[in-house]
């Protein structure tokens, strides 16, 4: 074999492969590029706590809630949501409360719970012809009846228990006087009442109202139980405790001495009078033959009280 055959071609340039040194051209730019943006960030972000940067960047977006000012909170018993309206003050405001002992800060929350109380609704009326004329028929006939007005209309009930099952009992024999009366449920909303420790008598306001609901249970059970046989002394005990916890809940509610709450005060001062003077139709003796008018002038109570806990929504 000669020579020439075994070195030939070796000294032929070889041909140029294009595809090949752009791929090797941008592998190497990827490399360079991510190590230098890995090097350049860990020196940025080295000391730098991303939770904290973004949590002073949400907490300039709002105005917190200053100390003292209450949140009402109303619901429906049946959903328990709740329609929050709040009174909110500026940074400089905050930052002037936040100088204060923190147990003057902490905020806590009291709640007034909601009834689902059922009647039997006799007529809706927007003239008042109609609306006496239904109400002297229902008291000629010795049916408990009282009205409240609902979105604008004077609504008349009669009978009232928190148990429906006493009111279907009575169902069958109004619709022998009213032929289109109907059981109803009158649902009182939960109430809630955001406080700090300054304001504590919020609590205690919160508390007697709760009391106060629990009183008309406590008659309407008595009442619908005894209707034939009512104890007179029995009776005036469940009253004398209604009007105590009204004693605690005014003197409680005199305590509130900024205007952001006197919406809120001068109605509820204003319930606790109409009870008052709901008490004292009652009389000094409690009489069976009578037992319409006492269950008359509870419905009355606590559609008065669906009517507060509805102004202070809308106010």
């Amino acid at each position: 074999m000669s020579n020439k055959k075994i070195y030939k071609g070796l000294n032929k340039r070889r041909k140029f492969n294009f595809r090949k040194f752009i791929t090797i051209g941008l592998c190497m730019a990827l490399i360079v590029g991510y190590t230098y943006k890995k090097i350049k960030l860990d020196n940025v972000f080295k000391n730098i706590n991303i939770s904290k940067s973004l949590s002073s960047i949400v907490d300039k977006l709002y105005f917190w809630q200053e100390p003292g000012f209450e949140i009402f909170n109303l619901a429906s018993t049946s959903t328990q949501k709740e329609d929050k309206s709040s009174l909110k003050t500026t940074d400089t405001a905050n930052k002037e409360n936040n100088s204060k002992d923190n147990s003057s800060t902490n905020t806590q929350v009291a709640v007034v719970e909601g009834k689902d109380v059922y009647l039997i609704q006799v007529g809706s009326f927007d003239n008042d012809k109609d609306l006496n004329k239904m109400t002297s028929k229902l008291n000629e006939k010795k049916i408990p009846n009282s009205t409240v007005k609902i979105d604008g209309v004077n609504k008349v009930q009669a009978y009232i228990s928190f148990n429906e099952n006493d009111i279907r009992n009575q169902l069958d024999n109004t619709k022998k006087i009213v032929d289109d009366a109907f059981l109803t449920k009158l649902e009182i909303p939960v109430l809630s009442l955001e406080y700090t420790d300054e304001y504590s008598y919020i609590k205690d306001i919160s508390d007697n109202l709760n009391a106060l609901l629990q009183s008309y249970e406590e008659e309407s059970s008595y009442l619908n139980e005894n209707k034939s046989d009512l104890d007179s002394d029995k009776y005036k005990k469940i009253l004398s405790q209604r009007e105590k916890i009204l004693d605690k809940l005014e003197s409680e509610v005199n305590k509130i001495d900024y205007k952001e709450l006197d919406v809120f005060k001068t109605n509820l001062l204003s319930y606790t009078s109409q009870v008052r003077d709901n008490i004292s139709n009652y009389g000094n003796e409690i009489e069976t033959s009578k037992s319409y008018k006492y269950e008359a002038l509870l419905i009355s109570s606590i559609q008065m009280y669906y009517e507060f806990i509805n102004k202070i929504k809308t106010a």
